[in-house]
């Protein structure tokens, strides 16, 4: 098979001509090394790329292959790393000064589970720095450039590992999530993403921004995609007690169900408050959709749901202050900017606001469970209410009013992490300008399962895996 055509190849099908033996692992991952090659200069998606590294894992892949001995589900496919990821002997930076010497002595737990999988690594993505924001601008590596539009952002803060998977540089890419930092960025590039439930994913190896926030999950092409990584990386790891008591799922099992008699629901006190045209006609049109796939729209309220943004700030900035203390009294100066002032306003949060935040979020994720219970299966919103913006230009003009999108971006994204459910993004149209608009579909506690059987019914209808910028024609190498 031509690079070309090897590039255009889903995982799944990708691990079906491998398995086949009709593709070797060496193959695969020099059509996309040859990619990041060609392309890499103009996106900037990646921190490190391991080029030499990568080809003899494919190597050593493929001699095993030809033995007819697979490791597992991942055999020969290349994934990226957000950079704040560790992996064994590899700097791991999080895009900041601070970290430019930080070499680990052990693999996170996904990355040990990703290898045991038979996963290529082919490199560390950039991200905002620490994680810490909206744009994947970071001051040791620039921003990352959206595929859809190079002059557009990538939003954040796993932008970098968006932008490889839209630009066809890696396969599938590990991100993290702490107030959208996974779904945002798959939004506005095209993709689908999954925050998984706390607890569901180790976070043992991983560079936090708000321990009782984080999560990490992949971010794809396509829902089996998606759904066949966190297969991988899901399950309870005996050294990290804050997984939860459960073993792996397959996710794919379930996911040709459809939607007949699913019930979901939305919340139209909080929808489109402040969205552009575009994306309001997209995700009307999917409410349009999941209705004619035999779906139940089910109109939904919950109480004191204008606290929720101020609880997750209270929380993301006392632990993240926490963790940076020493830091931001050593070498302050090694943050970028706006990274430090929001480090640094954590210490004026009281312990007492901190605390009535945590209450909220337990009593929340009750009032979202009793929803579940007796309601709805999912619940549905926008990604976010804007799709990619010019870099280094954030602030929009929406119904008359002037926006800035920094603040906007976190509208919908924040109430799986102040609940602590899970939540997938997938594409469901595109603006006028052909940039990709993100439809998000939060599920009950670990009925990641559910997301992906309502996600992959609404993706037989519309998708945009077969037309993203790295696997048109005319830009592949």
């Amino acid at each position: 098979m031509t690079h070309q055509e090897l590039l255009r190849l889903s995982l799944v099908q990708a691990q079906a001509l491998i398995a086949g033996k009709e593709v070797t692992p060496l193959e695969l991952v020099d059509a996309y090394l040859s990619r990041i090659e060609e392309t890499e200069a103009k996106f900037r998606s990646f921190a490190e790329v391991y080029a030499d590294a990568a080809r003899s894992s494919a190597r050593a892949l493929t001699e095993m292959q030809a033995a007819g001995r697979f490791l597992g589900p991942l055999h020969g496919i290349p994934v990226s790393l957000k950079d704040n990821i560790n992996v064994k002997g590899l700097r791991t930076t999080a895009c900041s000064q601070v970290y430019r010497d930080n070499y680990p002595t052990e693999d996170a737990v996904v990355v040990r589970r990703l290898k045991a999988a038979g996963a290529v690594i082919i490199g560390k993505t950039v991200m905002h720095e620490f994680a810490q924001g909206a744009t994947t601008d970071s001051p040791m590596f620039g921003a990352a450039h959206n595929p859809w539009d190079p002059a557009r952002f990538c939003c954040g803060s796993s932008g970098g590992s968006a932008a490889s998977v839209a630009n066809a540089t890696s396969l599938a890419s590990l991100g993290t999530d702490t107030g959208g930092s996974i779904r945002l960025p798959s939004g506005v590039c095209g993709l689908v993403g999954m925050r998984p439930t706390i607890g569901r994913v180790s976070l043992n190896g991983i560079v936090p921004l708000a321990w009782s926030l984080d999560a990490c999950g992949p971010i794809t092409r396509s829902i089996r995609d998606n759904a066949l990584m966190l297969g991988v990386l899901a399950g309870e790891e005996p050294g990290d007690p804050s997984t939860a008591k459960r073993p792996g799922d397959d996710f794919s099992r379930t996911i040709d169900r459809g939607v007949k008699g699913l019930r979901i629901g939305i919340l139209p006190e909080v929808l489109f408050q402040k969205d552009q045209p575009a994306v309001v006609a997209a995700v009307q049109r999917a409410l349009e959709t999941f209705r004619s796939l035999g779906a139940e729209i089910v109109k939904c309220r919950v109480n004191r749901l204008e606290l929720m943004p101020k609880a997750w700030s209270a929380v993301c900035y006392v632990e993240a202050t926490s963790f940076h203390q020493k830091n931001l009294r050593t070498c302050p100066l090694d943050y970028g900017d706006d990274v430090r002032v929001l480090f640094q306003a954590g210490e004026f949060i009281s312990g007492t606001t901190y605390v009535h935040a945590q209450r909220y979020r337990r009593w929340l994720r009750e009032q979202f469970r009793t929803l579940f219970r007796e309601q709805v299966d999912l619940l549905l919103f926008p990604t976010l209410p804007f799709t990619a913006v010019p870099i280094g230009d954030y602030e929009l003009i929406i119904h008359g009013v002037k926006e800035n999108v920094l603040p906007l971006s976190g509208t919908y994204v924040c109430y799986a992490p102040t609940t602590g459910l899970p939540a997938l993004t997938l594409p469901c149209g595109l603006d006028e300008r052909g940039l990709p608009v993100g439809l998000q579909l939060l599920g009950d506690a670990f009925r990641e399962d559910v997301c992906y059987q309502a996600g992959a019914a609404f993706e037989s209808v519309f998708h945009l895996y077969d037309r993203l910028p790295g696997i048109r024609p005319e830009s592949c190498c």
